[in-house]
């Protein structure tokens, strides 16, 4: 008798994790395909990433990884990178 393994998925480190959250927040909020969202994603190449938008993005960031961000720090999340980095800072102080 033989038994079938199950699939293991793989081991995923917990910065991967977080860029894979970050992802997906901003395709769900930009209305974006999330495998589109990389380094050169930024705001001014997204059209839909106007004023309320990044308003709606900070609030689904700040909600999914349990944080607050300051005035200038919102001011500074202009591109995918720019939120990797304050995140990572945020949440590995």
């Amino acid at each position: 008798m033989t038994t079938s393994r199950p699939k293991l998925e793989p081991r995923i480190s917990g910065e991967a994790r977080v860029e894979r959250r970050i992802k997906q927040i901003m395709a769900d909020v930009l209305d974006l395909n999330p495998m589109s969202v990389d380094d050169s994603t930024c705001q001014d190449r997204v059209t839909s990433w106007d004023s309320l938008n990044h308003i709606q993005l900070v609030l689904a960031l700040e909600q999914e990884f349990e944080v607050s961000f300051e005035v200038g720090e919102i001011e500074a999340m202009l591109s995918y990178p720019d939120i990797r980095q304050l995140l990572e800072r945020k949440l590995h102080p």
